[in-house]
């Protein structure tokens, strides 16, 4: 037996008889666990997420807690408040500069000080935070940087916090996390960049726009891993229909029939699909004799040699899996008939419960702003008033944009809307006053600038 196949068996512990499905991979493509503890829940917002983003990507020490937050300079660096005694003076700092105090003060650097949260869920926000920082490639962006690692003082409150608040110690963190999405959602970049130029708009909604692209990222990831067959030719973008919190809503509509139950209905591939391709990168890079990440897309468009070689190995574990869990279903001649064969097998053998957990940290960054409870009809992806405002900023940026191209970048994005929801827009955009109506018919219509 090759060396290829035989590491994967060893992996799964099928020489042994039994399976054990570790996911010893060298890549991660979700910040996601099989365990309750550790998977964020959001109680305390995005904003532990957006402060580990901050420091991960100048190069700091990801974990951050309010024990941490030491306020001793900065009582030492204060000679004096008028009238006040020692203790005194310190409580009064304590209410300027205290813990709960650093959200009120407005400044690019302090995100750097934004905690995680309390418990062991903070593993799974600074995941999140590693996952975000990888996907806009934010340790090589000069812009961001500029913008977080930015210490000037725009008042005395900020000159005293930025001079006497205690460093961070640096960490040159690993980053495991892959996507294979980057070509799905060019304008992100751009977003973030026309984002940062507006510092008191940013500093309010980087959170905002962090979970908007997080939320899009892991739900086309996961339709995409789901449709295998389709990869062959490349990711493709799954129309998915949001709606506004305010409508009503009928069973009729598009976001019914083609919004979150496509991702609901395979909730338990989510892990299947991402252990299969782990699984399959143990084949590839002993065979290749490399550590790369080969995404569904490059296996499917490897060398036919190499692809040979792949279902060869691929067939010896399928032999052993089928010996050891009693499968009926005769092994393949053909790559793709062994992949999707093992993707079954995978599906009926991993524990049911670990599957419904792994895929709840989709539910979690949902529930939180682009989920609703729509009754008899379940959860449907929303668009909240302040995340309308968002993305039609990022839209349109500078110059006004005619209404049907904006409906068209919603849709690069992952946004799509049914007429119904177009119209609700067009309302919400002339109570802002920002629809500019060029014909006498109104037909010709614009969106202005939101900044």
């Amino acid at each position: 037996m090759d060396k290829a196949s035989q590491k994967l068996i060893q992996l799964l512990k099928l020489n042994e008889g039994k399976a054990s499905f570790k996911r010893n991979f060298n890549f991660k493509l979700y910040p996601f666990y099989t365990r309750n503890p550790e998977r964020a829940k959001f109680n305390n917002g995005f904003t532990p997420v957006l402060g580990s983003i901050a420091r991960h990507s100048l190069g700091l020490k990801a974990e951050y807690t309010q024990e941490d937050y030491k306020l001793d300079t900065i009582y030492e660096n204060v000679d004096s408040v008028k009238n006040l005694d020692e203790d005194q003076k310190n409580k009064f700092l304590n209410r300027i500069f205290g813990f709960n105090r650093i959200d009120s003060i407005k400044h690019p650097f302090v995100m750097n000080y934004y905690p995680l949260s309390e418990g062991t869920e903070r593993r799974g926000e600074t995941d999140i935070a590693l996952y975000i920082s990888q996907i806009f490639n934010l340790k090589e962006n000069q812009n961001w940087h500029n913008f977080v690692g930015n210490k000037k003082a725009n008042n005395l409150v900020e000159k005293i916090l930025l001079e006497s608040i205690t460093k961070i110690p640096e960490k040159d963190e690993n980053n495991s996390f892959k996507t294979f999405l980057n070509n799905l959602f060019k304008d992100k970049d751009s977003d973030l960049e026309f984002l940062l130029t507006h510092k008191d708009f940013a500093l309010k909604n980087l959170d905002k726009f962090f979970a908007f692209y997080y939320f899009q990222f892991i739900l086309q990831t996961t339709l995409n891993l789901e449709y295998i067959k389709l990869l062959k030719e490349g990711v493709h973008l799954h129309t998915l229909y949001f709606t506004l919190e305010t409508e009503k809503l009928t069973s009729t509509r598009e976001t019914n029939s083609n919004g979150y139950n496509q991702v609901k209905e395979i909730k338990n591939y989510t892990l299947v699909n991402e252990n299969l391709l782990g699984y399959l990168n143990i084949l590839i890079n002993v065979i290749n004799q490399d550590e790369k990440f080969y995404s569904f897309t490059d296996i499917f468009q490897l060398e036919s040699n190499k692809q040979e070689k792949l279902n060869y190995e691929l067939q010896e574990v399928l032999t052993l899996y089928s010996s050891v869990f009693k499968k009926n279903e005769a092994i393949s001649t053909e790559l793709e008939g062994n992949i999707l064969l093992f993707k079954k097998w995978l599906s009926e053998d991993l524990a049911k419960e670990t599957l419904s957990r792994y895929y709840l940290s989709i539910e979690e960054i949902g529930n939180l702003y682009f989920l609703k409870n729509r009754g008899s009809m379940g959860k449907t992806l929303t668009l909240k008033k302040d995340m309308l405002i968002l993305l039609t900023s990022l839209i349109v940026k500078d110059e006004k944009m005619l209404i049907k191209d904006v409906f068209s970048e919603f849709e690069k994005r992952g946004v799509f809307l049914d007429r119904y929801t177009k119209e609700e827009i067009l309302q919400f955009y002339e109570k802002m006053n920002i629809l500019d109506k060029k014909s006498d018919s109104g037909e010709v219509k614009y969106v202005k600038p939101v900044l």
